[in-house]
């Protein structure tokens, strides 16, 4: 028979052209990456079997019977090791059994590895067999082995090869989701060329193309599945965050101990903006390259621009406070790149898994509340001692408020006020509420905080405005018996050299008075923005709008944002209120200060009113409004319309009674 091994030629070069690219960069020891580099030794070390066969039967060369038996059995084990291979390759690349218990991944690994151990027992009991009862292969005239093709055994080899890419494309199928559109494409191309390979050797044996088209599928698997660059940094040339999330979760899966120590780098923003942001990431380099030369490769990474962390592997005590000190040691020291010195601070991060962090998610999550959050600036902080499920409970908040206007989660309460004078309802109150996923409502005292920082408080601050006066817009007052609605000005509006223009705007949209609208401004914002919050209440007051001084007695309570801004309405915060009712020093001090904000020319509302007895002591002592539980909680717009009219028909309002 002649064969044709110029394919084997280029499979064998291939395949170290490939063995070496892949030792060229860092790979992570997955089972993925495991399988693809068996692969290339399997197809190096089959190719060149097959080459050594031609060169023998090419030239009579006289071998002996058991070197060729062993050769063969060699060459069978390999070729048809590819379709297990492929298998574990798609498991590992699929992460079809991520999150399973250790045993049931062993298990289950077993069960693939079955067929192929069958396998090779029917190739390796043929030669003693072989005379007897042919298996694999058989003995030739001339007693060399030859691989028996007509025989159902041999046939059924092939049959296990094509069920196992079979049951690859079935792992790929159900984990689709898990990989890109064109991984998939590729498996299954790949899975097509080599199941048309393999159908091709079978009937032609002497065409060996088997082993260059798997090479060439390895080529197009290197290029487009393996992608070593998608677990680099793309500056530091380390591991990054993809590859720490893959080696921590398959750590965790294996319930394998582990700790993470980490660097965090302060001030990178102003060191990008100082130097450059080229030569900031030289001096991450260096920083990459340290860890590179004490820590092993695959234990060193880069997780973003300002924190990498070194994962200890079955940690003690004493090898932590090591790789704690050394970093610390490294740190103190400042750093040198092409003749500038740099000093970077820096903060160390120390979390214990699985005892603090049961997913790579959670080490993120702790990572970044310790960058973020003030509370931890310090030298050193042990996960064990962060309040993570805060962290997480405003990531959830945020999250929730980045798309509470999009997805119409938002709703504008009213709590109503109460006129002494008028001895009824007069107006109310516009409150923000928040809504999330499950329809549950967040506190306004959880999320307003989370939304100032972000600025997404601006555009709640718009939508309740605008919300207001479409709905005043849309009914009679006098109907209604409306005089007053209140509504609050957080202190990033405040900030806003354009607040006026843009109140002003949307009131000239909905033609409402402007004297029905009174704006809340909070002690903290008089106190951030002075010159510019003067500039636009001084527009909205000339416009007409009524505004007020929001929870007075709560911030800084400073007498000159009274004296020296337009307000016509202090609310006292309901802390002051209460206290009064339990602290004689403090009613006096109350007292007084309604007395002073009355003399000023101002009014006066309390707020935290709860029931009979303090409604009317603040009417007593002068208050002008009331506002609080006694009189009604904050509800929808329909309901507070529907109180609203009922009053005026002389019903008595279903909000509360007066036993609340």
């Amino acid at each position: 028979m002649i064969y044709l091994y110029e394919f084997d030629i280029a499979a064998l070069l291939i395949s170290i052209i490939l063995i070496g690219f892949y030792f060229q960069k860092h790979q992570l020891a997955s089972l993925q990456n495991r399988s693809f580099l068996v692969f290339l030794y399997v197809l190096a070390s089959s190719s060149f079997i097959e080459i050594i066969f031609a060169i023998i039967y090419h030239f009579n060369v006289s071998v002996s019977i058991w070197i060729l038996w062993i050769m063969q059995g060699l060459f069978l084990t390999l070729t048809k090791s590819y379709g297990v291979i492929f298998a574990f390759y798609c498991v590992g690349l699929t992460g079809i059994l991520s999150g399973k218990k250790h045993e049931l991944q062993n298990l289950a690994k077993v069960l693939i590895l079955l067929p192929y151990i069958f396998c090779l027992l029917i190739i390796w009991i043929s030669p003693f067999v072989c005379e007897v009862y042919p298996l694999a292969f058989i003995l030739s005239e001339n007693g060399q082995p030859i691989m028996n093709v007509n025989n159902s055994w041999y046939r059924m080899l092939f049959a296990i090869g094509g069920i196992y890419i079979l049951l690859s494309i079935v792992f790929v199928t159900i984990e689709r989701k898990r990989l890109s559109l064109t991984k998939i494409v590729v498996l299954y191309l790949c899975a097509i060329l080599a199941f048309m390979a393999v159908l091709i050797q079978f009937f032609i044996p002497s065409i060996a193309i088997e082993s260059l088209v798997l090479a060439l599928a390895a080529l197009i698997f290197f290029f487009y599945m393996q992608n070593p660059e998608e677990v680099l940094d793309g500056v530091t040339r380390i591991f990054n965050q993809i590859a720490f999330a893959r080696i921590t979760n398959r750590y965790f899966a294996k319930n394998i101990p582990f700790t993470c120590v980490s660097v965090l780098i302060d001030d990178t923003v102003f060191l990008s903006h100082t130097f450059g942001i080229t030569q900031l990431n030289n001096f991450l380099k260096e920083v990459a390259s340290f860890l590179s030369d004490n820590f092993s490769y695959d234990s060193a990474f880069c997780i973003n621009q300002n924190c990498f962390t070194v994962i200890i592997k079955n940690p003690t005590e004493k090898l932590v406070n090591d790789v704690i000190e050394k970093l610390k040691t490294r740190f103190q020291m400042n750093w040198f790149y092409d003749s500038v010195e740099l000093k970077l601070y820096v903060r160390e991060c120390v979390v214990e898994c699985p005892r603090c962090a049961k997913k790579s998610e959670d080490i993120l999550d702790i990572l970044s509340l310790v960058a973020t959050d003030e509370r931890y600036k310090q030298p050193i902080v042990y996960a064990n001692e962060i309040d993570l499920e805060y962290k997480r409970r405003n990531d959830y908040i945020e999250y929730a408020l980045k798309n509470g206007i999009t997805q119409n989660r938002f709703d504008v309460y009213y709590q109503p006020i109460y006129s002494t004078s008028d001895k009824r309802i007069i107006g109310a109150e516009a409150l923000i509420r928040l809504r999330d996923e499950k329809g549950s409502f967040l506190s306004p005292e959880d999320f307003i905080p989370i939304a100032e920082k972000s600025g997404t408080i601006l555009r709640i601050g718009e939508y309740v405005y605008e919300s207001v006066c479409r709905t005043i817009s849309q009914i009679d007052l006098e109907e209604y018996g409306i005089k007053k609605i209140d509504i609050n000005l957080s202190v990033a509006q405040c900030m806003q050299e354009i607040l006026a223009e843009q109140i002003l705007s949307i009131q000239s949209i909905y033609q409402i008075p402007a004297s029905i609208i009174n704006l809340e401004i909070t002690e903290t914002a008089a106190a951030h923005s002075p010159e510019i919050l003067l500039h636009n209440m001084e527009r909205l007051a000339a416009a007409g709008f009524e505004l007020s001084l929001d929870d007075y007695g709560s911030g800084y309570s400073n007498m000159n944002y009274m004296l020296n801004l337009p307000f016509k309405m202090i609310k006292i915060d309901k802390y002051i209120i209460w206290s009064a009712f339990t602290d004689e020093r403090a009613k006096k001090a109350l007292t007084a200060t309604i007395q002073m904000i009355k003399s000023l020319g101002m009014t006066v509302l309390a707020e935290g009113v709860e029931d009979k007895f303090q409604a009317e002591m603040l009417a007593d002592l002068g208050c002008d409004y009331l506002q609080g539980y006694y009189f009604s909680r904050p509800v929808q717009r329909d309901e507070f319309l529907v109180l609203m009219k009922s009053q005026l028909q002389g019903k008595k309002p279903e909000a509360e009674n007066e036993e609340a």
